[in-house]
């Protein structure tokens, strides 16, 4: 018996997919969980799919001794009698103009059944191209354009997100290192799903060295500086028009928020200015700059004419 991996709700054709996932190690700034979730309720998002019952048992443990609910499933109840079954979060959302946003729960055991039912579902949806939405807590000046690192599946794709503004990560390669949830599925769509492109954009959010009074370090917590600094380049490489002002905004106040409490750090203590100034000059990031796309007839008669100009008078 083949068990079914991907329960569709409706059918219909879709062309590109934002994905993302809770309960995960790579999800600083909550840019992993928290930005799917965002496009999903600005967007009144409906429901199309989701993984089977037979990946959430496959997956998942029903808890690890210690950690009380983390890990168990979700349960709901309505004065005594149970009101939804128990649950894992593997969905699929339909946001309009062929975008389809995943958000799901990183599995603990059989990735390969976990990618089977990924990119099951991307095949039925008619998806072509799958965006993973990661982040990484580490120094970052909060006034600056998050920087964002790119993994991808095939080797013409790098001509394409080159124009982006990402800088290629070479992680892995000097030592040993474990993938996150969208490096591996990058890895598994290279050598296993190569029907389909997908690649990873992983946002550095800011946090500091300094414990705060609440004895947290220094951060924003949910980054939508960084949600914007990816969506600017999905909506570009997608050919979306989802509005990004409000997270634009928001990534704003929040980055002058923490602008703020680290010049009031920098101007009591000299050891937290040093730390606050070395970051800032030893930060890089690659701009994001719009592509401009050229009708092919306009394209060729600005060839000419450089070519034109290009020559010998005396010729």
């Amino acid at each position: 018996m083949v068990e079914e991996l991907f329960v569709v709700d409706e059918t219909q054709s879709y062309k590109y997919m934002i994905s993302g996932w809770r309960r995960q190690w790579s999800n600083g700034g909550r840019i992993s969980s928290r930005l799917p979730r965002y496009l999903i309720d600005k967007l009144s998002a409906r429901k199309i799919g989701s993984m089977s019952d037979y990946v959430n048992n496959m997956c998942y443990p029903f808890q690890v001794a210690g950690t009380h609910d983390i890990y168990r499933p979700a349960a709901a109840f309505d004065d005594g009698l149970p009101s939804s079954a128990m649950n894992r979060e593997n969905d699929f959302y339909d946001v309009g103009d062929g975008l389809v946003v995943f958000l799901g729960e990183e599995p603990w055991y059989r990735l390969d059944i976990y990618a089977a039912a990924f990119f099951e579902a991307a095949k039925k949806l008619g998806i072509k191209q799958i965006v993973a939405v990661e982040g990484v807590n580490g120094p970052a000046p909060p006034d600056l354009e998050r920087r964002i690192t790119c993994t991808y599946s095939k080797p013409e794709m790098k001509t394409m997100l080159e124009r982006y503004g990402v800088q290629f990560s070479s992680y892995g390669s000097d030592s040993r290192r474990g993938p996150t949830i969208g490096m591996a599925l990058v890895s598994m769509a290279h050598y296993e799903y190569s029907d389909v492109e997908m690649f990873r954009f992983g946002a550095l959010a800011p946090m500091y060295p300094f414990v705060s009074g609440s004895s947290q370090q220094t951060t924003i917590t949910t980054d939508r500086r960084s949600f914007y600094d990816i969506m600017i380049r999905v909506n570009a490489i997608f050919g979306l028009s989802i509005d990004l002002s409000e997270l634009k905004a928001l990534g704003e106040a929040e980055s002058q928020e923490l602008s703020d409490a680290l010049e009031k750090m920098g101007s009591s203590s000299q050891e937290a200015r040093q730390i606050i100034d070395q970051v800032r000059d030893e930060y890089s990031y690659t701009p994001f700059v719009q592509p401009v796309e050229l009708d092919p007839l306009l394209d060729q008669a600005l060839q000419d004419i450089l070519e034109n100009i290009s020559l010998d008078p005396e010729e």
